[in-house]
């Protein structure tokens, strides 16, 4: 026997299941669905167990919880990196997701979490809908976790996780609505109750409900647009698709790098008396996959803020650039710019000073662009530098952090070439003069292996590589001595022509920047062969001076061989996103969504409800020894039939109850007839024969007619008859009409003066 609490445990783990699957456009490994799917089965059963044995609600909802930290412990500790607890893998889960956009990579720490994500809802959801006995709140764990994909995703969630949601929800409702009709008619013969019939009505009552929600959450999707976001929260921008998508940075430049035939991209003129390095884009994020792209909020304009950090900005420098067939998204400019006068959208990043397009066609926003640039002297004072301490910007989260699986020979490594050195700025000296050594080789061939992998064999087998592992790897051993720091992606100051400089696409280059206090982000160049590191970065006197116009040699423009490929900024990349998520608009919007759409249904749903309350109250079973309540449920019993003929269209005749009864009941079956036969008879016996109490189930002869109308029926007709009864509609017509308002008023008025 399938008892309630069964059906509705059962209802839970499908919610819960679907509510997992809605998580899937978070992350770009599905694996933790092995581990959320069962246990969404163990607690669920669990609960269907202890409620059995008759346990209190309160005693399951802490089995639950004990469960879950079990089971998180069991699938935790074998993910975790020696020495690592349960504790610090949610710390790495978090930290993975603060530093990553979604669909983030795959993450011990990310799995868990995502596991305990749905554990918790299908504890809560079981608390709601079972423990408290409050199934219309089990929505709202699902929908939290929608919403949490909706927060983290950054851009449109797909269609189908607000089916699951929906379908989640309906089944929570289907259970409940099987389990009230199971108990309703608790005094009528179990031969004659809904049997057989209560799954098809709730299914029918689930489709209603169903094809009402979705139709009025597409009307309020269309009528409730999502504001500008300044009005919400300056600063961050919402193009009305989704937050903006960049593309990485390091894909385009190992292709423009690795192209057999070089070819100008822009031109430019300058008052700093020597070429300039014009910055494109800013990784600040390292893990084991190597340096990435962040989430950043985004400011319209083309007036920056000063330059994070710098106490003590240079002279203004002015530039102007002139780009030719070359399509990016970023806007090439001098750091560190302070306002630039460029046609089309721009918006800029207030950690990076990174400026990205925001306009339609961004991605080609370069194409054929001229511009001025104003911006400072980045040259930081030799003595203050070398005396600084390592800063801590704003964005530490990101740029300052040391990945806790960061291999123990990078760090070793790291450690023994800075050892000898007092203060930071030396440190980071020291690890520009390593890498710049003879045992390093500048080449473009391609390395085995990526992320951890690739700077291992850079650093400690081969030697080999070009300006993104020598710009990574010193990136990555500054964090290990204790400096923040990120890698910069742009373009080398190119060859002088004339008052100008010319820059092609074997300029396209990567340097690390390095965060001192006081002095804020620094340039270093570890590349040997086709850059000359700055003159603050020095500190030998065998090293080159940094006055000579820093140019790519003839190693860089020569590729072993040629890669296919047609414009140079399309080629399309793993995309991270450049744009703060506007919490406060999403919320705005999903809350007033979810409002209006409860309004407007429960609105729809008045006449059906109070028409069923009525049918529940005129067939409420009378004492069977009380001669006028027999006669009064007999009443109201056909008053019910006669009501259930006119909400499902059939046509009420006139006349005596057994000719009614007779002529009324020739286009139903036969069962329905045979009942509305009997019944016309108990109403003329209840009537003219006053001392003979009715015999017979009312609530049963009512339900078979009722039952009977619908056959052959429309569903049209069937779905008014259920919501938009029309029997309702002339009550209440009758209602408020004239004559009865008047009797009522008169009434009112003369109980008021007799008291």
């Amino acid at each position: 026997m399938i008892h309630a609490t069964d059906r509705m445990g059962g209802a839970v783990i499908g919610t819960s299941i679907l509510a997992a699957f809605i998580l899937l456009p978070f992350t770009q490994d599905p694996s933790y669905l092995f581990s959320a799917i069962p246990l969404a089965v163990l607690l669920g059963a669990l609960g269907m167990v202890l409620r059995r044995m008759r346990i209190h609600d309160g005693v399951i909802f802490a089995a639950h919880l004990v469960l879950l930290v079990v089971f998180l412990f069991a699938i935790g500790l074998p993910l975790a990196a020696p020495g690592q607890n349960l504790f610090g893998l949610f710390a790495e889960g978090v930290r993975h997701m603060s530093t990553h956009t979604t669909p983030m990579i795959a993450n011990p720490g990310l799995t868990v979490l995502l596991v305990a994500t749905v554990g918790l809802t299908t504890v809560l959801t079981d608390l709601l809908a079972v423990g408290v006995n409050r199934p219309a709140w089990g929505i709202l764990p699902a929908l939290t976790v929608y919403l949490i994909g909706a927060v983290g995703l950054l851009r449109d969630l797909p269609w189908w996780t607000i089916v699951l949601l929906a379908l989640g929800y309906l089944w929570i409702l289907l259970a409940d609505g099987i389990n009230a009709a199971e108990v309703w008619p608790r005094n009528l013969d179990r031969t004659v109750r809904l049997t057989g019939r209560i799954t098809p009505l709730a299914l029918r009552m689930g489709g209603i409900v169903a094809a009402a929600a979705a139709a009025l959450t597409l009307l309020v999707g269309l009528l409730v647009p999502l504001p500008p976001t300044q009005h919400w929260n300056a600063g961050r921008l919402n193009q009305g698709s989704g937050p903006i998508q960049l593309a990485d940075p390091m894909l385009d430049m190992r292709r423009n790098l690795s192209l057999p035939a070089d070819s100008p991209v822009l031109t430019y003129t300058t008052d700093a008396g020597q070429g300039e390095y014009l910055r494109m884009a800013s990784l600040p994020v390292l893990d084991r996959n190597g340096w990435q792209n962040a989430s950043f909020p985004l400011t319209q304009g083309s007036n920056l803020p000063p330059a994070p950090g710098q106490t003590a900005p240079g002279r203004e420098i002015h530039t102007q650039v002139k780009v030719g067939d070359f399509r990016s998204e970023y806007l090439p400019l001098p750091y560190a710019p302070r306002r630039f006068d460029a046609s089309g959208s721009w918006a800029y990043g207030s950690d990076s000073l990174v400026v990205v397009s925001t306009g339609q066609d961004r991605t080609a926003a370069t194409r054929n662009l001229s511009y001025d640039v104003t911006s400072t002297d980045p040259t930081p004072d030799g003595a203050t530098l070398s005396t600084a301490q390592a800063g801590r910007p704003s964005d530490a989260n990101l740029t300052a952090s040391v990945p806790q699986d960061m291999p123990q020979e990078i760090i070793d490594l790291a450690l023994k070439i800075t050892q000898s050195e007092p203060t930071p700025a030396l440190k980071a000296a020291a690890i520009q003069r390593y890498l710049r050594g003879s045992q390093f080789t500048y080449s473009l061939e391609p390395q085995p292996g990526s992320g951890y992998d690739a700077m291992k064999r850079f650093l400690l087998v081969d030697h080999k590589g070009y300006c993104e592992q020598f710009a990574g790897s010193m990136a990555a051993m500054a964090r290990v001595v204790g400096i923040p720091s990120r890698v910069a992606v742009g373009w080398l100051p190119g060859e002088q022509k004339g008052d100008g400089y010319e820059v092609t696409l074997h300029d396209m280059h990567a340097w690390p920047e390095l965060y001192f206090e006081g002095v804020g982000w620094v340039r270093f160049e570890p590349t040997p062969g086709v850059a000359v590191p700055p003159a603050w970065t020095l500190t030998a006197p065998e090293e080159p001076s940094a006055s000579a116009t820093p140019t790519p040699s003839a190693e860089a423009s020569s590729t072993p061989s040629a890669v296919p490929s047609t414009a140079p900024s399309e080629t399309t990349a793993p995309q991270e996103s450049g744009q703060g998520v506007n919490v406060g608009a999403i919320l705005a919007r999903v809350a007033l969504a979810l409002g209006l759409l409860v309004l407007v249904t429960g609105l729809l749903a008045v006449p059906g409800l109070l028409r069923h309350r009525l049918r529940t109250r005129r067939l409420q079973p009378a004492p069977t020894d009380d001669l006028e309540a027999s006669r009064r449920g007999v009443d109201a019993a056909w008053s019910e039939v006669r009501d259930s003929f006119l909400d499902y269209g059939h046509p009420w005749p006139s006349g005596s109850p057994r000719s009614i009864g007779r002529l009324a009941g020739v286009g139903l079956p036969e069962e329905a007839g045979q009942a509305l036969v009997t019944l016309s008879r108990e109403v003329e016996r209840s009537r003219y024969a006053r001392s003979a109490l009715h015999s017979g189930d009312l609530a049963a002869m009512v339900q078979t007619i009722r039952d009977g109308l619908r056959v052959d029926t429309g569903w049209d007709v069937r779905l008014i008859g259920e919501w938009w009864p029309r029997s309702w509609w002339n009550a209440l017509a009758v209602a408020l009409s004239w004559p009865v308002l008047r009797g009522r008023a008169l009434t009112w008025w003369k109980s008021r003066r007799a008291s």
